[in-house]
C-alpha cells in the first residue's frame, strides 16, 4: 500500500510539471571524449573505451586512438592498458579482478589533456532462484524469463542464453541469446510504465548463464539516467531531456566502473 502511495503520488507530480523540451545539443564539442570503462572481480582482461561523440544514432563513434591509460588501486599498484587493435580506441588490462574494498583511479592522458575517474566494487550479493513462464510454441514447451527483485543493493543481471546443442536449433536462426534485468532499487514512473518488450522465448535443453553486476552508488545514478534516456524512454510517462551524469574529469562524458559480478549457470528443464 506504501509503495502504491508513493507511485500515486510521482504520478501526480509528473502530471502537473513535466514539460518538453526540444532544442538542438552541441554533440560535436571540441576536445570532448567519451569513456566507457568497466572493471569487474572476475580474473580477466578489462576494457576501456574511448570515443568522440556523435549527433545522430546511426552515426558510428571515432576511436581516440594513440591515448595513454592507466589505471591505479589504492595500493598504488599501476596497470598501463594497450589499444589491441592499434586505432579502434579499445585499450586492455592484463589479466587482474577488482577488489572489493580497494579504489581504482582511471587515467587517460591525450593530446595534453588529463582526464581522471573512480570508483569502488561493492560487494557482492548471491544470485536468487530463476523465475520461469512457460508457453508452447510450435507444439514445443518453450520458457521466458521473468523479472524479480534481486538481493538488497542496486544491481543488473544478464542472462546469457544457449540452445545451439538442443534439437530445437534451426541452422537458419541464432540459437541464443541475451535478457538483461536492472534491478536500481529505485521507484521510477518512467520505468514502471516503460514500452513493453516482446519476450523472448526459448527451449528445453537450453543452458543460462547468469551474471549479476553488483554497483556503486555512482555507478546506479548513470545506469538509472542512461535508462530513462534510452529503454525507458517512449513510455507514457517520458521524463524532460538532461544531461547523463559522469564520474569522469576533465571535460569527458561516460563512466568507469568497477562492479562484482556473481555468476552461476543453469540449464532448463
Amino acid at each position: 500500500m506504501i509503495r502504491l502511495t508513493i507511485i500515486l503520488s510521482i504520478l501526480l507530480l509528473v502530471i502537473s510539471c513535466e514539460e518538453r523540451i526540444d532544442e538542438d545539443i552541441d554533440f560535436a564539442a571540441d576536445g570532448l571524449i567519451v569513456v566507457e570503462g568497466l572493471m569487474t572481480n572476475e580474473l580477466r582482461r578489462h576494457r576501456v573505451k574511448i570515443t568522440r561523440p556523435y549527433a545522430s544514432q546511426n552515426e558510428t563513434p571515432k576511436p581516440v586512438s594513440d591515448a595513454f591509460v592507466a589505471i591505479v588501486d589504492s595500493d598504488e599498484d599501476v596497470i598501463v592498458l594497450e589499444e589491441d587493435p592499434i586505432g579502434s580506441g579499445e585499450y586492455y588490462t592484463i589479466p587482474v579482478r577488482a577488489v572489493f574494498g580497494k579504489f581504482y583511479l582511471l587515467i587517460i592522458r591525450h593530446r595534453g589533456k588529463e582526464y581522471r575517474a573512480f570508483d569502488t566494487p561493492p560487494g557482492g550479493q548471491f544470485l536468487g532462484d530463476v523465475a520461469l513462464d512457460t508457453a508452447v510454441i510450435n507444439g514445443s514447451l518453450h520458457y521466458s524469463l521473468e523479472y524479480q527483485e534481486s538481493g538488497t543493493v542496486a544491481n543488473y543481471v544478464t542472462h546469457d542464453i544457449d540452445w545451439s546443442t538442443t534439437p530445437n536449433c534451426s541452422t537458419q536462426e541464432s540459437c541464443e541469446g541475451r535478457v538483461v534485468f536492472y534491478d536500481l532499487k529505485n521507484i521510477d514512473v518512467q520505468e514502471i510504465f516503460a514500452p513493453e518488450k516482446e519476450e523472448f522465448y526459448f527451449p528445453t535443453g537450453s543452458t543460462v548463464i547468469r551474471r549479476k553486476h553488483t554497483v556503486s552508488d555512482r555507478y546506479k545514478e548513470f545506469l538509472r539516467s542512461l535508462l530513462s534516456e534510452t529503454e525507458w524512454r517512449g513510455g507514457f510517462f517520458d521524463v524532460t531531456k538532461d544531461d547523463i551524469p559522469t564520474n569522469v574529469e576533465g571535460g569527458a562524458v561516460g563512466f568507469f566502473a568497477t562492479v562484482t559480478v556473481d555468476v552461476d549457470t543453469l540449464v532448463i528443464n
